[in-house]
């Protein structure tokens, strides 16, 4: 070997892993085997149609019209004061557009930017299992270890004792998401006055994860955590354009919290990405201004995807499991199969043409849960066809 190519392989060999225990992500593992079989891709979160077409063109018109450079860091004003409006007409609560919105690009930045902001090294991080898979890695890229409770699977009940067991002075952090993905469950106010009571002798820090807030069914409504007493001055939350207008690919979110906690949010963002997609911010903009019913109408358009989806599979072998939000349904396989959930999905994929996202990988101990998440944000057309292929398999 030459010194080039010794120098070359020594600094590689040296490379430290921050992240050595986190694997790939499990969206991309399955989106890619739905690709290489063929398979209808109910896996990852994306929506089958195309976002409105008038916000499509509000985007156009933002991208000839000169919004083509830097944004703001925390994202253009306008835009800000569209979401602070948008809290107070559907929430109720007034937010400081100026001072407790930033705008990211995309919720998982936002969802990096708080945890990063609140978590040292040697803090706990509490997390309800299944979770979100990048809640662990940012986490412990922060330097602060998980500490993961399981939700109660049979009833999807949040688990305030088992929280309350596991809280100490050391724990810094605790990750909420509602409504719940992949379990499909929302927050009830008893769930949010149980958590204030328990968290506020310590002062613990919640991150409300709430993409899906506008995608509530059966005539439940969300409940932000900027809305209750007691949490909302230590609270962050995060939330998505993407999911709310069928354009997951244009990575826009954003995360709102008071004054002291956006300025440390804000302090690390600014190294991050420092600034979000400037026409998309205006084309959102321009949209929001002329559409508010939009938000208000998303519920009732996805609660019809997933009717369609349950009712069509009644009478199969499938478990069907309740979904109160999100556009995620959970299905029970035991009547299928005795395999770890991810082996099941593998099987499914490669054999039955039908990709799905396994549960286990959520659970940091739960090795099988024989539960799967299927993504309903597809077409009518896409969701019959899927509930063919889920009727072919055959049971034990």
């Amino acid at each position: 070997m030459n010194i080039e190519g010794h120098i070359l392989t020594s600094l590689f060999v040296d490379i430290p892993n921050k992240l050595s225990g986190v694997k790939e992500s499990i969206f991309s593992v399955m989106s890619s085997m739905a690709k290489a079989h063929d398979a209808l891709n109910l896996s990852q979160g994306f929506p089958e149609f195309d976002p409105p077409k008038q916000l499509l063109e509000e985007v156009n018109w933002a991208m000839n019209n000169g919004y083509n450079q830097y944004a703001p860091m925390p994202g253009y004003i306008e835009l800000r004061e569209q979401i602070a409006q948008k809290e107070l007409e559907l929430h109720g609560h007034d937010v400081h557009s100026s001072d407790e919105i930033t705008v990211t690009p995309g919720a998982t930045v936002a969802l990096f930017a708080c945890i990063h902001a609140i978590v040292e090294p040697g803090d706990e991080v509490i997390l309800l299992d299944p979770a979100y898979d990048s809640y662990q890695a940012a986490v412990e890229w922060a330097g602060g270890k998980c500490v993961r409770i399981p939700m109660n699977l049979k009833d999807l009940s949040f688990p305030t004792e088992q929280i309350n067991d596991k809280l100490n002075p050391r724990t810094k952090l605790i990750i909420i998401t509602t409504p719940h993905n992949p379990l499909g469950a929302v927050m009830t106010d008893e769930d949010w006055k149980a958590l204030t009571q328990i968290t506020e002798p310590i002062g613990t820090f919640i991150l409300s994860d709430e993409v899906y807030e506008h995608m509530v069914f059966d005539q439940k409504k969300h409940k932000s955590v900027l809305q209750v007493e007691g949490l909302k001055e230590r609270s962050m939350k995060v939330s998505s354009f993407g999911k709310t207008f069928h354009s997951t690919g244009w990575k826009m979110g954003y995360v709102i919290a008071n004054n002291k906690i956006t300025k440390s949010i804000r302090r690390l963002y600014q190294f991050v990405n420092f600034s979000t997609h400037s026409a998309t911010q205006m084309g959102l903009t321009r949209f929001m201004s002329t559409n508010p019913n939009w938000e208000r109408e998303l519920s009732t358009f996805y609660e019809k995807k997933r009717n369609l989806f349950q009712e069509s599979l009644v009478g199969s072998k499938w478990k069907i499991y309740p979904c109160s939000g999100s556009y995620f349904q959970i299905l029970g396989f035991d009547a299928f199969s005795h395999e770890a959930d991810d082996e099941f999905a593998s099987t499914l994929t490669q054999q039955h043409g039908i990709a799905s996202i396994p549960i286990n990988v959520f659970n940091e101990n739960a090795s099988r849960t024989g539960l799967l998440r299927f993504c309903f944000a597809k077409s009518d057309e896409t969701l019959i066809a899927a509930v063919n292929k889920l009727k072919q398999i055959p049971t034990l």
